[in-house]
């Protein structure tokens, strides 16, 4: 197979942020470029079978930071039980660079205001967010963070450390669920209307990020719409990789096209017969496309169509925006109406 070039990880430092999650900063000379609310998506045999996880980037580029990420600890998960039991310094782990949809604009400044929701391990791409849209501009921003009790809650002494280098700038509101009163302790209706409005923003200028797990997101996303919010302006990173796909509905367009696919600078002609979809076909002809989630989520297979028409059976990592601006997904992809010409950035 025509792999994609793999690039060599050196751990340099291991830290245990709180029990059960570690930060893994990399050593230089890697050359990976990245934006803040990326990930990576590291590659590892287990028995023989390849298996690919993807883990959301810590560092914040503008600020310089060694390139780390964060990883919780998941009892059934063979990658994390790796890195958090196992991986040492000077280790090397393969990666196919940084990818992923959940970012600021390009001109963060021209955003006067951020509103964060994390809970748990949701904080690690929101921590390289908020450090880039305080440093970077003169915006303001919110953080909601949700966790079980202050002793296990992600870079707190961090974020408290920020809050007191931008008062005025930044808002911080923590929510335990070991605590007593339950104002305090979840995220809820009556709660949530009081974060929104506490900094006196604009809800029209502001954007929205949201990260944790799917029930967390999906109330976040709830409570968000019902306030007023649009959905444009709403941006979430799915943390849950395992979900069980859903069923996917028939395309419009069942025959067979092809495929023009640029990538790595390479030009490759993919034929693909439903019900493959482009990425799959690509498999089979041995292109091996960036990928990891196969179900329309994670934005790793992401490219920009050129010419043609690609129908998505599943899409939840693509705003609005997004598509007008020609990106498309080739795990949930078939070409509709005709063949297809994709550029991988």
């Amino acid at each position: 197979m025509a792999d994609a070039p793999l690039i060599p990880l050196t751990i340099e430092a291991i830290t245990e942020e709180v029990p059960g999650f570690r930060t893994i900063c990399f050593a230089p000379g890697h050359g990976i470029l990245y934006k803040a609310g990326q990930f990576l998506t590291l590659l590892r045999r287990f028995g023989g079978t390849e298996v690919r996880r993807s883990y959301s980037i810590r560092s914040a580029p503008l600020l310089r930071e060694p390139l780390s990420i964060g990883v919780r600890r998941i009892a059934n998960g063979s990658f994390s039980r790796y890195l958090c039991d196992e991986a040492r310094p000077g280790d090397v782990l393969h990666c196919t660079g940084a990818a992923g949809l959940f970012r600021l604009p390009d001109d963060p400044a021209a955003t006067p205001r951020y509103f964060f929701l994390a809970a748990g391990s949701g904080i690690t791409p929101i921590r390289s967010l908020l450090q880039t849209a305080l440093h970077g501009s003169s915006a303001r921003a919110v953080l909601v963070y949700s966790s079980h009790d202050p002793s296990v809650a992600i870079f707190r002494q961090e974020l408290h450390t920020l809050r007191e280098a931008f008062p005025g700038r930044f808002t911080l509101h923590e929510l335990f669920s070991t605590e007593p009163d339950l104002r305090r302790a979840r995220l809820t209706r009556d709660n949530f209307l009081g974060f929104l409005h506490s900094d006196g923003g604009d809800l029209r200028s502001t954007l929205f990020y949201t990260c944790g797990p799917e029930s967390y997101m999906r109330l976040c996303t709830y409570l968000l719409r019902e306030s007023g919010v649009p959905g444009a302006h709403i941006r979430r990173e799915d943390f849950v990789a395992d979900r069980p796909a859903a069923p996917r509905p028939l395309p419009p367009d069942t025959g067979t096209h092809t495929a023009h696919l640029y990538l790595y600078g390479k030009a490759h002609d993919v034929e693909v017969r439903y019900p493959e979809t482009i990425l799959r076909a690509a498999l089979r002809q041995g292109i091996a496309l960036p990928y990891n989630c196969e179900n329309g989520r994670c934005g790793s297979c992401a490219a920009r169509c050129l010419e043609g028409t690609v129908w998505l059976a599943r899409n939840e990592v693509l705003t609005d925006s997004d598509l007008a601006a020609g990106l498309t997904l080739t795990c949930t992809g078939h070409p509709s109406g005709g063949d297809v010409r994709l550029a991988f950035e």
